[in-house]
């Protein structure tokens, strides 16, 4: 079985609270005010970066976005419910299944009104999804073979493969390591 490292980055003043699970809310509400302001629809929950995958994104895309931060170990349990994406069908059936509705947009060109409908979807499936699981975790292959599909944009935001864990019982977080030894 393969080692899977999974890391969490969070700004120096939140390190304690987050490694004792006291997630402040301002740090919650402040990530989802951003997302939606960017009309991003990334679910709310503690981001993982999987085997450095966050940290080689950064590297020429974002690289000033660690200055402040630090970088945790994370560990999920044993029995952690992830709904692993593995392929985009895979993601649009449990859409179907949990909406009630396809993914996507009716016609050619999606006006305002269809964006504001998709987004209103996306936030049922993401309240669905924390009934049914404790987060997410979208895949690399899937990632990279449609993240750039003109007619399925969910995966557009992640950036790189990444786990999203809403369950805060699920994670701990064993230590912190720092940019300089660990990630090159």
């Amino acid at each position: 079985m393969e080692t899977i490292i999974l890391t969490h980055w969070v700004k120096e003043e939140f390190k304690k609270k987050v490694m004792k699970k006291e997630i402040p809310d301002e740090l919650v509400a402040s990530h989802l005010t951003a997302l939606r302001k960017q009309g991003f629809m990334k679910p709310v929950g503690i981001w993982l970066s999987v085997n450095n995958s966050w940290e080689n994104w950064l590297e020429g895309n974002w690289d000033e976005w660690k200055f402040g931060k630090v970088c945790l170990l994370a560990d999920l349990s044993f029995d952690t419910n992830l709904f692993i994406i593995d392929s985009k069908e895979k993601f649009l059936d449990e859409f179907l299944k949990l909406t009630g509705e396809k993914y996507g947009y009716d016609g050619m060109i999606p006006t305002k009104e269809d964006y504001m409908k998709k987004l209103r979807m996306i936030d049922k499936f993401h309240l669905e999804l924390r009934k049914k699981y404790d987060g997410i975790w979208l895949k690399a292959a899937p990632f990279y073979a449609h993240r750039l599909d003109l007619d399925f944009d969910y995966f557009y935001p992640w950036d790189c493969e990444s786990i999203c864990v809403w369950n805060t019982d699920k994670i701990t977080f064993t230590e912190s390591k720092t940019e300089e030894k660990e990630i090159k």
